[in-house]
């Protein structure tokens, strides 16, 4: 009977959220830490299935010990890391993004017989053992983070292994399974966060525009950041381009195709602790060498907010001849796009207070 080393990731610590946006984001966020883990691959593992939050796989290569545990060690700084950076680079309030540095990782690994059930075109591995590591996904273990070793592990590497395992038995289904279980520690706390690439524009903005939205300040936000949205307030923008699969951050770029061509824009925020602000830069705007934009939300009240748009633009040689035209083409173009965003967003604020009446 072939043997194989049978390891699953499972990532925990969101907690349920109800908003859209925030049920969103945590699949998108679950399936980036998911493919993290996938790339830190070491041992060639054979991936059996995605269980929600959690991969299944297995190997018939075994590793050593060290081997087995430099894995580990790999998997789980790589996942910190991202979660670490990712919170550098969000610009998103939601729930789901503002909790991505409280996921854990955990490991389960077992050592048993590989048999394979077969389905149609589906073939999966299939028995006792498959079934035992999966019981261990619910287990007593007080450890945010930690590795875990059912008793065959354990065995396996008996001459290989440390002091620092501690050793448990818990019940199944009126089956006694020991295990053996090692702290992960706190590696999130030892990981350098990126610096955010925010902005911070010394020169004064080219153009200011400012309005009042009767509309609050999130359900505003959320229309500006989600890029799915800007074709709802930017009729300029015939489609844009973007990786649906990701969460729009600082960094993130788009590919906005308009009538006449495309322009390639790169999310852009400014540090600020009294308002939510989200920006754009490009080098592909005509008659121009940089072109960005600051959206600045302040909050007024519930169902108000202040919006300033802030434009800077450093022209061409051409363009600085034709600087008032341009000027005056963007401000228009902006008071429509604004104005399209109230108008989006007051709908939305009165059906969400409809509701809550």
């Amino acid at each position: 009977m072939q043997k194989a080393i049978y390891f699953m990731p499972d990532i925990s610590g969101f907690t349920n959220f109800v908003n859209n946006t925030e049920v969103e984001h945590s699949i998108h966020i679950i399936a980036e830490l998911l493919e993290i883990l996938l790339d830190n691959n070491t041992l060639g593992l054979e991936l059996v299935e995605i269980e929600g939050d959690a991969l299944f796989m297995y190997v018939t290569n075994i590793p050593s010990y060290n081997e087995l545990m430099k894995q580990v060690t790999i998997m789980h700084e790589a996942f910190h890391k991202h979660t670490q950076n990712y919170d550098s680079l969000r610009i998103c309030n939601c729930g789901s993004c503002k909790t991505t540095t409280n996921l854990e990782l955990k490991f389960l690994v077992h050592y048993g017989d590989l048999n394979f059930i077969k389905v149609k075109h589906i073939t999966k591995p299939y028995g006792r053992d498959v079934i035992k590591i999966h019981r261990l996904l619910k287990n007593k273990i007080t450890y945010d983070e930690y590795v875990l070793f059912t008793n065959s592990v354990f065995e396996l590497f008996e001459n290989q292994t440390h002091d620092s395992w501690e050793k448990t038995t818990e019940d199944y289904d009126l089956i006694s399974l020991v295990y053996f279980y090692k702290n992960l520690g706190s590696v999130k706390f030892k990981i350098q966060k990126l610096n955010p690439l925010s902005e911070e524009h010394i020169d004064k903005p080219i153009l200011t525009i400012e309005k009042t939205f009767n509309a609050n300040i999130e359900t505003i936000y959320s229309y500006i950041t989600e890029l799915k949205h800007r074709h709802l307030w930017d009729k300029e923008v015939k489609r844009i381009e973007y990786d649906a699969s990701k969460v729009n951050r600082i960094g993130t770029e788009h590919n906005c195709i308009l009538n006449l061509g495309s322009l390639k824009f790169e999310t852009i925020t400014e540090p600020s602790s009294d308002s939510l602000t989200y920006g754009e830069k490009t080098k592909e705007m005509k008659f121009t060498r940089d072109f960005s934009y600051l959206i600045k939300l302040n909050k007024i009240d519930a169902n108000n907010t202040k919006v300033v748009l802030n434009i800077y633009i450093t022209f061409s040689t051409i363009g600085t001849f034709m600087k008032n035209n341009i000027l005056k083409l963007v401000t228009k173009m902006w008071n429509k796009k604004l104005d399209d965003l109230h108008e989006i967003s007051k709908k939305e604020n009165s059906i969400i207070n409809s509701h809550n009446e």
